[in-house]
């Protein structure tokens, strides 16, 4: 064989066998900037496909945010303030592509809720219309009710007041969501004022479970506004076992794993029946 046909053939193989990075897709992410992310979304609403070639969306949606802003804190000061990094045509897009995936299922937004960073939530809380992520269920629960299980409790109070009115919507057990959220553990003072913002007393004596029975959210309220007063927050988890609506935490595996297990004596030589000992 010619010694060129043996290059050309070596060559050819180094091609074939060539494996490609498992980052090149997020070296390609970040060569790109914010005017090209947004770009990438707009594409995907007008196609209304969320393959792109620069890896999945929530991937790009966290880059987005991280390319404008330094914190969550800073991004959600900002648009609460009406300053965006980005034009207004920009921002309406993206609510448009959040309702979009919402209509059909909502996998992008029950990904950056499950998986995303805090700035990656804070950005949704801002953005997303809270109608629609009402009306998408996941796992039984709208997402509403995830995101506000998940997000940072620095943030949530803006969420409760996005939120607004629809706290009082009835979830699968025919209960309002905002017994979900007296019940979260790092429950706060501020998450309280919020309530307080969007609700009146009135309004929260009028609201309970669908069949009448149980607590108002204004006598919920009241107790948890108390134990928050009173108590440290690391003491409030045994008081709130107490809550009807309780959330459990997660246990504590490492402390399982440290206790030391039972003795248990085996009698091997039991006595014979009718031959007592």
């Amino acid at each position: 064989m010619p010694i060129y046909m043996k290059i050309n053939l070596c060559s050819a193989m180094k091609k074939v066998l060539r494996t490609p990075s498992p980052n090149a897709h997020l070296s390609k992410l970040e060569r790109c900037g914010p005017a090209e992310l947004l770009g990438i979304f707009e594409t995907c609403l007008k196609t209304g496909s969320q393959k792109t070639p620069f890896g999945s969306l929530p991937e790009i949606w966290g880059r987005l945010f991280s390319e404008l802003f330094l914190s969550p804190e800073e991004l959600v000061d900002e648009m609460q303030r009406g300053e965006y990094r980005f034009s207004k045509e920009h921002e309406r897009m993206l609510r448009k592509f959040i309702r979009a995936d919402c209509a059909n299922g909502g996998v992008f937004v029950m990904k950056v809720i499950k998986t995303g960073g805090k700035m990656d939530r804070a950005a949704l809380i801002m953005i997303a219309d809270p109608e629609d992520l009402a009306e998408l269920e996941s796992d039984g629960k709208m997402a509403l009710h995830h995101l506000l299980e998940v997000c940072d409790r620095r943030v949530r109070p803006v969420l409760i007041r996005r939120a607004g009115k629809r706290l009082q919507l009835f979830d699968r057990r025919d209960i309002p969501l905002i017994f979900s959220v007296f019940a979260l553990c790092d429950l706060g003072g501020e998450d309280l004022d919020a309530i307080t913002s969007v609700f009146s007393d009135d309004d929260l004596k009028t609201i309970m479970s669908r069949n009448r029975n149980g607590r108002t959210a204004f006598e919920v309220f009241t107790n948890v506004s108390t134990m928050i007063r009173r108590y440290y927050a690391w003491d409030r988890n045994d008081i709130m076992e107490r809550n009807a609506f309780y959330i459990p935490a997660a246990k504590d595996m490492k402390k399982e794993e440290d206790e030391k297990p039972a003795r248990v004596k085996i009698v091997s030589h039991l006595p014979k029946k009718n031959n007592p000992q």
